[in-house]
């Protein structure tokens, strides 16, 4: 079974905001992220996150999926989350995690990633999205 990857990330700076992940490190303008022509399914997700601790709070982090690519309409899901008692007390990194799906996708079309901070400001979280579809 073929697999195709395609990925972007981007930084959240504003809780409770949908940020769109447009960049994909030094490619700040790769273009839209079209499902391949010839897949089937959206066989799973890999993120990761880190978050600058610019404030002493705690929160969550999460990525929505959105776009006619998505016949099904849109997907949202959790990443993970973080927090830390004193302002510029640190630094959180969390380990890229695989998350198994089976989601139809329309060949072709494009998929729009957004990443988003929810609970409390964490300050800024920087969001990185693999795409891995089934051929």
């Amino acid at each position: 079974m073929a697999k195709l990857y395609r990925s972007r990330e981007g930084t959240v700076t504003a809780v409770d905001t949908k940020t769109q992940l447009t960049t994909l490190g030094s490619e700040t303008a790769p273009g839209p992220l079209l499902v391949p022509a010839n897949a089937k399914m959206l066989k799973a997700i890999v993120t990761c996150f880190s978050s600058n601790f610019a404030v002493a709070s705690d929160g969550t982090a999460l990525i929505r999926l959105e776009g006619p690519g998505l016949p099904e309409g849109p997907e949202s899901l959790v990443i993970g989350s973080s927090g830390v008692a004193v302002a510029t007390g640190g630094h959180g990194s969390e380990t890229a995690t695989r998350f198994e799906l089976e989601i139809p996708v329309t060949p072709a079309n494009e998929i729009l990633l957004f990443g988003e901070m929810a609970g409390e400001d964490l300050g800024e979280i920087t969001v990185g999205i693999t795409l891995e579809f089934q051929l």
